[in-house]
């Protein structure tokens, strides 16, 4: 069992039906008002406190006054009240969450109209935290306490994937974390506030949404998102695999200075193996496998649905093989929509490769890492097409799972208002094509490589490497697999051997070292690497111009080994790392 949890008012979902007419309510309200505390709604939902509000709306607790039981209401703000779209947004969310009838989704129980004209909906009241605060708060988890969540998620998912709801917006701030029924991790899938209902297309749906929008939270979205394409439940699936691999490693897989920025690496660069981000949480093959095989850039790759991934989650540790990552070649086009495709293995390319097909994920090129390192990311959805629907996606701060406190309600009120009358969005577009073709033509750090793997039934010894300042791979030289790093505190693992182990020191901007020893024993290493030097591999003159006169081109080259040869590979150093930046905010 896990420990405690700190009690957190905790609401989701969103309602389905139209409201009718409401019985007389208790209380005066003046029309327009902020404040619905000590009013009765429906003659049985007596709202006792403000939980929180944003700038579109209010979350309210309320008790029904026959059986003495506790709710939390969602109303939306009034102002906003006379807007079709958004009060069908607000609407479509609790559609969509009733419409699936299983224990991990939040329920909603009732709707109705506010005395000012405005619309509610009744949902659960739950006490807990979001899975974001549970890594925040405590870090990555292990591999059991996962498990049970991952598995909750995948049941969720699928009930609402069998209703014909798509979520579109899973992350850990999503997944409420209760104690029920002696499980201290139950999961509570909420904030169905954009979700996709797909038995409504082709029967007179409204078409709240359509092909060429953007609709997500970036780093949790899928490539076709990221691109405005039609989503399927295997947006769902991509989600999923992200949300399991910061469970086990404590980061994203991407992370930029831009919502955009986050978007492209989504679209384009192959995310860094789990088991080298957290080289101690045990991170096996078949655990990192499903995490990679959820995260395919191409979703024909991916699991069929949840079920499969549920399966696949069930299998490891029972001596079932890994599930299969296909590598892919990604093309980054100067214009238009990109391709993405399995790809057969390329002679000099690194690491050394095998057939597509098989795991690790090593056929074919792959994108280099582009600058990494975990930042607080943004939190709030990425809508572009419809700037009015901003606001209402964050509800009553409730949209994240988490209300707001009151007394940041002008704050909220104001941002959120901005946000609606911002042109940011607008700009966010046209900087699209300005940010993807800047991070297409920037060649970064070389990528990080699979994790080494070692025989657990042989006995193992510790060695320390140390490289003064400088964090450098400890490599493999044989099949080029990463050890681990030589700041590791206690020492990197070894299979005892008596035999000599080759290896490879790597740092950016330094060259490789190569050196051997025998692990028969915990030994300690000193290690001194030497800066890189540019060389120039091509120098081409052109005829002398009025304007130009002659020019030379310089690349700068660093050597990376394969199959035991060295190969010249041109790199480039992208940007620094800087806070993440929301762009509604």
């Amino acid at each position: 069992m896990s420990e405690a949890q700190p009690e957190k008012n905790v609401t989701g979902g969103t309602v389905v039906q139209d409201p009718g007419t409401a019985p007389p309510v208790e209380g005066h309200v003046e029309p327009g008002s902020a404040n619905l505390e000590g009013v009765t709604l429906l003659g049985r939902y007596k709202i006792t406190k403000k939980l929180g509000e944003g700038g579109m709306g209010t979350v309210y607790l309320a008790e029904h006054i026959t059986i003495r039981k506790t709710f939390a209401i969602k109303v939306l703000s009034s102002e906003f009240a006379h807007k079709p779209d958004l009060v069908e947004r607000f609407l479509q969310e609790a559609r969509a969450a009733s419409m699936i009838q299983q224990q991990n989704v939040v329920e909603i129980t009732d709707f109705g109209d506010t005395p000012d004209g405005s619309v509610f909906f009744v949902m659960e009241h739950l006490r807990g935290e979001d899975l974001s605060d549970t890594v925040k708060n405590g870090g990555a988890l292990p591999w059991d306490r996962v498990k049970n969540v991952m598995l909750q998620i995948c049941d969720a998912l699928a009930a609402a994937h069998d209703a014909g709801i798509i979520h579109r917006d899973m992350k850990p701030e999503n997944c409420f974390r209760i104690s029920r029924a002696g499980n201290d991790d139950f999961i509570k899938v909420l904030d169905f506030g954009i979700a996709k209902v797909t038995t409504d297309e082709g029967d007179g749906g409204k078409g709240l949404t359509r092909t060429g929008m953007i609709f997500g939270t970036p780093e949790y979205m899928s490539p076709e998102q990221a691109q405005g394409q039609k989503a399927d439940t295997r947006v769902d699936v991509y989600a999923s695999g992200v949300i399991m691999y910061e469970l086990l490693t404590g980061r994203v897989p991407f992370t930029a200075d831009t919502f955009m920025g986050i978007l492209t690496k989504h679209m384009f660069d192959v995310p860094e193996a789990p088991s080298a981000v957290n080289p101690n949480n045990g991170i096996t093959q078949e655990m990192e496998a499903i995490m990679l095989k959820a995260m395919q850039k191409d979703r024909e790759l991916r699991f069929t649905d949840m079920r499969e991934m549920k399966i696949a989650i069930e299998g490891v540790g029972t001596g079932a093989a890994a599930v299969a990552v296909v590598s892919e070649s990604i093309a980054r086009p100067d214009q238009g929509q990109m391709a993405f495709t399995g790809s057969e293995a390329l002679p000099g390319t690194y690491p050394p490769q095998v057939a597509a097909g098989t795991y690790p994920p090593q056929g074919g090129t792959m994108p280099p890492m582009m600058d990494g390192g975990y930042r607080e990311r943004s939190k709030a959805p990425l809508i572009i097409g419809i700037v009015a629907l901003l606001g209402v996606l964050g509800g009553a701060g409730y949209y994240f799972g988490v209300a707001k406190p009151a007394a940041d309600a002008s704050a909220a009120a104001a941002a959120d208002a901005t946000a609606v009358k911002d042109a940011a969005t607008n700009k966010a577009l046209a900087d699209a094509k300005a940010a993807t073709d800047a991070a297409a033509a920037a060649a970064a750090a070389v990528p990080e490589p699979v994790a080494k793997q070692l025989d657990n039934t042989k006995p193992k010894v510790k060695v320390i490497i140390r490289t003064g300042d400088i964090r450098a791979q400890i490599l493999d030289a044989a099949d080029g697999a990463i050890f681990g790093y030589t700041d590791a505190e206690g020492g990197v693992e070894f299979e005892e051997s008596k035999e000599n182990v080759d290896l490879i020191l790597r740092a950016e901007g330094y060259e490789d070292m190569a050196f051997s020893f025998a692990p028969e024993r915990d030994k300690e290493f000193e290690k001194t690497l030497k800066k890189e030097r540019k060389r120039t591999t091509t120098t081409k003159k052109k005829k002398k111009a009025a304007s130009t006169g002659t020019t030379t081109k310089t690349k700068k080259v660093v050597l990376i080994p394969t199959d035991g040869k060295k190969k010249k590979k041109a790199t480039k150093k992208g940007s620094g790392p800087q806070d993440l930046k929301d762009p509604f905010g």
